[in-house]
């Protein structure tokens, strides 16, 4: 696991009854922000400006944030992050635990992206691309908003553009209260295998890795249920 210490301070998050009121509290300002998103137009090179609609973006009352780097054209036809090939890896490790209550990321996470439509690349309007730096920089703003909203406990990110926009959002934010723990994958697509496999010495302890941290998070999220 490639763990940033970006973490200053770090805290557990509410208890259980606390997240279930927070969820519903937070939820008519989410609707807001994910109504700004749907009609943003702020970047002519993201064209026509595919993304996820407000079905998409999971648990907001468990305190773990989960952030991508953009959407991924199958994952955006499929109307489901993390449902193309590199998310299925992800998907995958979590299915792994066969948790009754947490028994996919929708359940266990809030997700999102640093950037909020599906890069194309010129031409070949199914093929992914990286974002680039003025979209990520035009994109900033929501992040920072999400991150606000949700408060989370812990953020976890894949990706180089990911882990590097979340870091830069909370020291944007220069807020006093404490930081989440930020946990930084590399991106799990099989484009990225070398990374991936500089850091792990092969895809199934990648894959073990991510099941480790999903664990340690159920099991905080436990550990508050029975304390509350």
């Amino acid at each position: 696991m490639l763990k940033i210490k970006a973490t200053m301070l770090s805290h557990s998050g509410p208890k259980r009854n606390a997240r279930d009121h927070f969820r519903t509290a937070v939820q008519p300002a989410l609707r807001v922000l994910q109504g700004e998103i749907a009609s943003c137009r702020l970047c002519d090179s993201m064209s026509p400006w595919r993304r996820f609609g407000r079905t998409a973006y999971g648990n907001p009352g468990t305190g773990y944030l989960l952030v991508g780097e953009a959407p991924g054209y199958v994952s955006w036809r499929k109307r489901q992050r993390f449902t193309g090939p590199a998310g299925l890896v992800i998907r995958r490790a979590l299915r792994q635990m066969a948790h009754p209550l947490y028994r996919t990321l929708e359940d266990l996470f809030y997700m999102t992206d640093v950037v909020k439509c599906h890069p194309a690349r010129p031409g070949r309007p199914r093929a992914n691309r990286s974002p680039k730096q003025a979209e990520v920089s035009a994109c900033s703003g929501y992040l920072v908003r999400e991150i606000d909203m949700l408060h989370p406990s812990v953020i976890v990110t894949f990706g180089k553009v990911a882990a590097e926009g979340v870091v830069h959002t909370l020291t944007l934010r220069a807020s006093s209260e404490l930081l989440p723990e930020v946990i930084a994958f590399p991106h799990p697509s099989p484009r990225n295998l070398r990374t991936i496999l500089r850091l792990y010495p092969s895809m199934r302890a990648f894959e073990g890795a991510l099941t480790l941290v999903f664990r340690r998070l159920i099991k905080r999220l436990e550990r508050r249920s029975t304390h509350a």
